[in-house]
């Protein structure tokens, strides 16, 4: 793996970057949280759909893609700068770019490649992942909503829950239950594409500690979806969700959130001042700050080989493991550092005691899910022993 960036590479990634943080400095000025958080309040939803279109009138949504698709061609090494350079800025990634696309480009026919990948390069299009269930979370093969086949349509009938964006999503990624008797339980799933404003589907917000709105259960009544709409073939979406997986867990945007938390953290320690000294000359938070940073560093030269492998036609699934793991652990190490350092004034917003307006108190009470979000880190664990260190399934 080589490391080192091409004149064409450098250039691109600092246009980029360029490009996303003037969209990241005129953010509206209460949008001091994480990226994901934009899309919480009304008026931040509209702002990162005016940042997607601004990324989208210039190709970058669609650059990894082949040319006949309406990509550029380019390796996806382009699409990772683009990851970094909306993380580090805070702009929220679209799960159409980060994970539809990708699988449509694997697992789609042509048909639906050119339907659905055009939408989704126009930064018009908003995707929402229906995957999570009351009884199947960790154990996703343990998915019950289930589809019935009749003509050209599947009706379905059940629950999903912790769908993410799902009161604005356009159209939603999901996987059901098309065979109630297979065994083992993940070969009787299938995988569809569902228009969020069909009939039949309602969507009910699920109350967060932090007051926002991000999460929430989905019913499906009798929803028609049309079968034109499946991908890969019918029972077999196990194959195309765990190439959904990868896709999820590989991306550098989290990261360069982090990167970003640690320079507003350094920064801070450098101009503040406790008992007549920088809190940076403070040995043990400079060894704290110092963990993260090498944390971090390593997190992200895995993060590139990932992206290496998958350019290479390898899958790369333990290695999306591991980053999942160290990028939700080290997420937690920030925030609880960040609120350690900044004390109770830490939690406050909107007041001159507040130099960061409550970041860190917002990041401390959402990251704990990450542990759990894209598959627990304890699922992520079981995955490296078995696929990597060829350790035997436990019943």
């Amino acid at each position: 793996m080589d490391f080192e960036l091409t004149r064409e590479q450098k250039a691109i990634r600092d246009e980029m970057f360029a490009v996303c943080a003037d969209l990241g400095q005129n953010a509206p000025v209460e949008l001091t949280g994480a990226p994901e958080d934009k899309w919480l309040t009304d008026e931040g939803w509209e702002y990162n759909k005016y940042c997607w279109k601004e990324i989208a009138k210039r190709g970058w949504i669609s650059i990894d893609w082949p040319v006949e698709y309406g990509g550029q061609g380019r390796s996806r090494i382009y699409k990772t700068f683009l990851s970094e350079a909306m993380g580090y800025n805070r702009i929220s990634h679209d799960a159409g770019m980060c994970v539809v696309a990708p699988t449509l480009l694997t697992f789609g026919t042509e048909e639906q490649k050119h339907r659905f990948l055009p939408l989704i390069a126009s930064g018009d299009t908003h995707w929402c992942q229906l995957w999570s269930e009351p009884e199947a979370g960790s154990d996703l093969a343990n998915v019950t909503t289930r589809g019935v086949k009749e003509g050209d349509y599947y009706i379905i009938n059940g629950q999903k829950t912790w769908t993410t964006g799902g009161h604005r999503a356009d159209w939603g990624f999901m996987i059901f239950r098309t065979d109630p008797n297979a065994k083992p339980k993940h070969r009787g799933l299938s995988y569809i594409l569902v228009d969020m404003k069909s009939p039949g589907i309602t969507v009910s917000p699920l109350p967060q500690m932090n007051f926002k709105h991000g999460y929430n259960d989905v019913f499906f009544d009798d929803v028609r979806v049309p079968s034109e709409n499946l991908i890969g073939k019918e029972n077999d979406g196990w194959k195309v969700t765990r190439g959904a997986m990868n896709s999820e867990r590989s991306g550098l945007g989290v990261l360069a959130k982090l990167q970003r938390y640690l320079d507003v953290l350094v920064r801070y320690c450098n101009e503040t001042e406790a008992n007549g000294k920088r809190l940076s000359e403070d040995p043990i938070i400079r060894n704290r700050l110092a963990e993260i940073a090498c944390d971090l560093a390593a997190s992200k030269a895995l993060s590139y080989r990932i992206i290496w492998l998958q350019d290479a036609g390898g899958v790369g699934a333990f290695e999306a493991s591991a980053i999942k793991i160290r990028s939700s652990e080290i997420y937690m190490s920030i925030s609880y550092l960040g609120n350690e350092i900044m004390g109770p004034y830490g939690q406050v917003k909107d007041s001159r005691w507040s130099p960061l307006q409550g970041i860190f108190e917002d990041e401390y009470q959402s990251n704990m899910a990450l542990a759990m979000a894209a598959g627990t880190n304890e699922i992520q664990r079981n995955i490296i022993a078995w696929e990597r260190l060829g350790l035997p399934r436990m019943r």
